[in-house]
C-alpha cells in the first residue's frame, strides 16, 4: 500500500513538475496569446505580445532599413528622406497598433509620434572684435526660429511628396501602408494578412521553437508558424521572435524574424519598392534649390536684427 501512495505521489509530482516547465516555454505563451485573443481579452494578450515593439520592428524591417540603403541619394537627400519617412512612420505606426488591439476586442488607444526636432545652430569664425552677448542673442534665436522653419518646410514637403509617391503604387507594400488615408491604413494591413495567406484558415500548425542568444548574448526564442500561402503557392513559415518578459521564463512576441525570406516567398520585391519610392519622392531636393531657399531665409533674418553690423564684427558676409 505503502509504495502505491509513493508511486502515485511520484507521479502527481512529475505531473506537476512537467507543467511547471511548460508554463516556462514559448509554446505556453503562444497558447495563451491564443486563448486571449479567443477570449477578446486585450490585457492578457499584451501580457503575451509586445504589440508596440512588434510594430516598430515590423516597420524598421519593411520600410526604414530599405529606405538608408536607397542607392544614388546625395547626403542631403538622404538625411531628408530619412526625415520625411521617420514622419510618416508616426502615423503608421498609430494606425497599425489601434488596428491590432481593436481587432483582439478592445477600444483601440492612439499611438503617439514625437517628432525629431533637429538641433540646429550657425557655425560662425569669431573674429577678436566680438559683438555683446545681447546682440548675438537676437541674431541666433532670430537664425534659429528662420532655420527651424525651413527645416520643417523640407522635411513636410518631402513628406507630401512621398505620399504622393506612394499613391501612385497602390498595390505595392508601400502604396498601401504609406499612401492610403490613416483612416484605413489598418483595413489594407488586414487585407495584406489575408492575400498572404496568413490566416486561421491557412494555418498548418506550428514547427517547434529554438532558443538562442541575440547579438548582445540576451536569450531569445524563435517559433515557426507554418501556413499554406495562396500567393506563394506553397507552404511557408513565419518565424515569431520571442524575449523572456522576467527571470521565470515568460515568454513574449515581439518581431517576425524572416521579413527577408517571406518577402521573397511572396513575389514581393519590398527593398525596390521602397528604393523608388525615396527616389521619387527626393526628385526636387537639390543643393540648388536649397541655396535658393538659404538666400530667402538670409533675407528675413536681416529684417529682425541688425544682422549687418553683428556680421561685419563677425568677418562674415552673407552672400
Amino acid at each position: 500500500m505503502k509504495i502505491l501512495i509513493f508511486v502515485c505521489l511520484g507521479l502527481i509530482l512529475l505531473g506537476l513538475g512537467g507543467y511547471l516547465y511548460w508554463m516556462t516555454t514559448p509554446m505556453y505563451s503562444i497558447q495563451e496569446a491564443g486563448i486571449a485573443v479567443a477570449r477578446h481579452d486585450l490585457e492578457a494578450f499584451e501580457k503575451r505580445v509586445d504589440i508596440e515593439q512588434f510594430v516598430d520592428n515590423l516597420i524598421e524591417d519593411l520600410l526604414m532599413k530599405p529606405a538608408s540603403t536607397t542607392p544614388g541619394l546625395t547626403v542631403l537627400q538622404r538625411s531628408t528622406g530619412e526625415e520625411a519617412l521617420a514622419f510618416a512612420k508616426g502615423s503608421l505606426r498609430a494606425q497599425l497598433i489601434n488596428k491590432i488591439r481593436s481587432s483582439i476586442g478592445s477600444s483601440g488607444q492612439e499611438g503617439r509620434y514625437t517628432s525629431h526636432q533637429p538641433n540646429l545652430g550657425p557655425d560662425a569664425a569669431i573674429a577678436r572684435d566680438m559683438p555683446k552677448a545681447k546682440d548675438l542673442q537676437g541674431f541666433f534665436q532670430a537664425a534659429g526660429r528662420e532655420l527651424g522653419r525651413e527645416t520643417g518646410k523640407l522635411k513636410n514637403e518631402t513628406y507630401m511628396r512621398l505620399t504622393a509617391c506612394a499613391r501612385q503604387q497602390p498595390k505595392t507594400i508601400t502604396g498601401k501602408l504609406l499612401g492610403s488615408p490613416p483612416q484605413i491604413v489598418g483595413f489594407q494591413a488586414k487585407l495584406l494578412i489575408d492575400e498572404y495567406g496568413f490566416t486561421k484558415d491557412t494555418f498548418r500548425g506550428v514547427t517547434g521553437w529554438k532558443t538562442i542568444k541575440d547579438e548582445k548574448g540576451y536569450p531569445r526564442s524563435i517559433v515557426g508558424f507554418k501556413f499554406n500561402s495562396p500567393k506563394a503557392g506553397k507552404e511557408i513559415t513565419v518565424d515569431i521572435g520571442m524575449y523572456p518578459n522576467n527571470s521565470f521564463g515568460d515568454w513574449r512576441v515581439f518581431r517576425i524574424e524572416n521579413i527577408p525570406e517571406l518577402m521573397m516567398a511572396l513575389n514581393e520585391d519590398y527593398e525596390y519598392q521602397v528604393h523608388s519610392l525615396m527616389t521619387c519622392s527626393l526628385a526636387g531636393v537639390t543643393s540648388q534649390a536649397v541655396n535658393d531657399e538659404m538666400r530667402g531665409l538670409t533675407n528675413r533674418i536681416k529684417q529682425q536684427v541688425d544682422t549687418d553690423s553683428i556680421l561685419n564684427k563677425l568677418k562674415l558676409r552673407f552672400k
